[in-house]
């Protein structure tokens, strides 16, 4: 216990300082249409990159400042890394026609004004809100369902496009896709994981994506790893998928060179545990 009040303390005493110097950046992990298996965009996710090259994982660091009340400020500061990244790639032909997701967090609507942070920002950097894609999970809201009903259709309106994370975790409701009008669904990646009833997984994962499709909106599924989770996955209509059959979350210099104007670049094989789930990716370009 001692042991781990220490990290913690380090961790909170470090952390304004590495987002001034920098060190909390952005990684990207792809999204890849199940019908052209092109990269559409990516989902911006923290990393802390020490001076000396040592990333400590979100797990360690993302806890802490949640505890103690500082999650909001992580968030913000990637969320304005994503809209700067945006700006960058504004005019490009590679990466133009991409969008970030960024996470927003439970705490974030307590510390934050919402609608005033995305739309300062979107005008701040000048980019179009329809590129920056908000990931909500019901948790976020269940506090202020009324007010929660309310953001999300200003955001809406200003043009931002809504995300419902983690759908068929925790507290997912039907009621939920009833009164929040997002527009796209993310599906938890549990659905995938080997279980005694995997039969009735694929159920109910083909029951959400068959609801999602009568609602109109598109579905992403999150862990995705394997080329027959691709195929089955895109059978039952799946949209997007996101995992480390494609990609790993990456730095945005790797992103821009792995995934120029859709094309999923190939990889050199690596060696060791840490590299075989990636290298199961696929090479087509198309």
């Amino acid at each position: 216990m001692m042991s781990e009040k220490i990290r913690d303390r380090a961790i909170l005493s470090r952390f304004s300082d590495a987002l001034s110097r920098g060190e909390v950046q952005i990684y990207l992990q792809a999204q890849v249409a199940a019908d052209s298996r092109r990269v559409i965009g990516a989902e911006a996710l923290s990393r802390w990159v020490c001076d000396d090259g040592r990333v400590i994982p979100p797990a360690m660091f993302i806890p802490i400042l949640e505890e103690h009340g500082k999650i909001w400020q992580l968030d913000y500061h990637i969320w304005e890394l994503a809209c700067s990244l945006l700006k960058s790639w504004q005019g490009s032909e590679d990466f133009a026609d991409y969008c970030i997701s960024v996470n927003i967090s439970v705490k974030d609507i307590y510390y934050l004004d919402l609608y005033e942070v995305f739309t300062h920002l979107v005008d701040e950097y000048k980019i179009d809100p329809a590129k920056l894609e908000l990931e909500i999970t019901e948790t976020v809201f269940m506090d202020k369902p009324k007010e929660a009903i309310l953001l999300i259709q200003r955001l809406k309106e200003f043009g931002f496009r809504i995300a419902i994370d983690d759908f068929g975790s925790g507290y997912s409701s039907l009621s939920f896709l009833k009164d929040i009008q997002a527009d796209i669904l993310k599906i938890d990646m549990g659905f995938l994981r080997k279980t005694e009833h995997q039969e009735r997984s694929r159920i109910i994962l083909r029951s959400i994506v068959a609801l999602a499709r009568e609602l109109g909106m598109p579905t992403v599924i999150e862990g995705v790893e394997t080329s027959q989770q691709v195929h089955d996955l895109a059978k039952i209509g799946c949209d997007i998928f996101q995992g480390f059959y494609f990609s790993r979350p990456i730095p945005v210099a790797d992103f821009e060179t792995r995934f120029r104007a859709g094309r999923i670049q190939p990889l050199r094989r690596k060696s060791g545990a840490a590299g075989n789930v990636e290298e199961e990716a696929e090479r087509t370009e198309g």
